[in-house]
């Protein structure tokens, strides 16, 4: 059987049936630890266990399996909260991924999700899962400011959604990888090694990349629009999300049209009555009056005056 085991329970609860040990140093602090451990319970039944593996040995097929559900029970530890984790996307002479974990701290509880972002958010993010769940291919926008919390919310997701759903990280940098010949080819070879998950590609600050087509960014619009909901999104199943700092009346028309566009969602900075409450919740006093990103209620920092919008033939 297979988990993670503490040999030292399972030793003290043993001891007598102890065959045969084995201890190792750890370099850092030259302290011993259990390495494996060896039980015999008959002249033809026998127990080995490591970290991480419980082998049962016996004349029986039967008591070989009592015993490794006993000692897979007796030792097993829990496995420690964790959050999700997501693939970022290498270029080079290939391309490749390398996953990046993260860490349980990331994905927030439902009142949490309220705190740090607006009334009713939790309601619509769980809408927002329910589309991702239906939907094997598609396009979300999340716009707002920067620090205004896209990223972190990105991150809840990906725990969220670990079982389910695969999620790539693409570059600012490296957007010209969905041009790339060889990134049709990648993404076949991810589909038959995953064909049952749901794969998620992430663009963050894609501005650029989404904007009205013109000569510096046609080829990755077009990308984009095959990739979410044209004939290649029929066969890799992708969806897309990007973080925008701009306004979506910015972007190309043809990302915005029904069907293609999965969701839309603006994350604006925090009214103060709101900033208020997270604040006190984070034990911290905000400077000063005002609206405020997340990403200052974190820093303790002031929030910036920002421009009054002119109104009427002016604007």
């Amino acid at each position: 059987m297979n988990g993670s085991y503490d040999l030292s329970k399972l030793l003290s609860k043993h001891s007598q049936h102890l065959l045969r040990s084995i201890q190792r140093h750890h370099s850092k602090d030259d302290s011993l630890a259990w390495d494996d451990l060896t039980f015999r319970f008959s002249q033809n039944a026998f127990v080995y266990v490591d970290e991480c593996r419980v082998f049962a040995y016996a004349d029986r097929a039967e008591t070989a399996a009592q015993l490794a559900r006993q000692f897979h029970q007796d030792g097993l530890v829990p496995p420690k909260p964790q959050g999700g984790c997501y693939r970022l996307i290498r270029t080079g002479r290939d391309i490749s991924t390398q996953t990046v974990p993260l860490s349980a701290d990331t994905v927030l509880e439902p009142h949490r999700l309220e705190l740090h972002y607006t009334p009713g958010f939790p309601v619509w993010h769980q809408q927002y899962v329910d589309l991702l769940r239906r939907h094997r291919h598609g396009l979300s926008l999340l716009e707002g400011p920067p620090g205004t919390g896209k990223t972190s919310y990105l991150r809840h997701l990906m725990g969220e959604l670990a079982a389910t759903h695969r999620f790539y990280f693409v570059p600012n940098g490296s957007l010209s990888v969905l041009t790339q010949p060889d990134f049709v080819g990648f993404w076949a070879d991810e589909r038959r090694r995953h064909e049952q998950e749901n794969f998620v590609v992430v663009l963050e600050d894609s501005d650029t990349a989404l904007m009205a087509r013109g000569p510096d960014n046609r080829d990755q619009v077009s990308a984009i629009l095959n990739l979410s909901d044209g004939m290649l999104a029929d066969f890799f199943r992708l969806q897309i999300i990007c973080t925008i700092n701009c306004r979506a009346a910015e972007i190309d028309p043809a990302l915005l049209r029904p069907g293609r566009l999965l969701t839309h969602r603006v994350f604006d900075r925090l009214p103060h009555d709101h900033a208020t409450r997270l604040a006190t919740h984070l034990g911290k006093t905000l400077p000063a009056a005002g609206d405020y990103a997340l990403a200052e209620i974190y820093a303790d920092q002031t929030p910036k005056p920002r421009p009054r919008r002119a109104i009427g033939f002016t604007a």
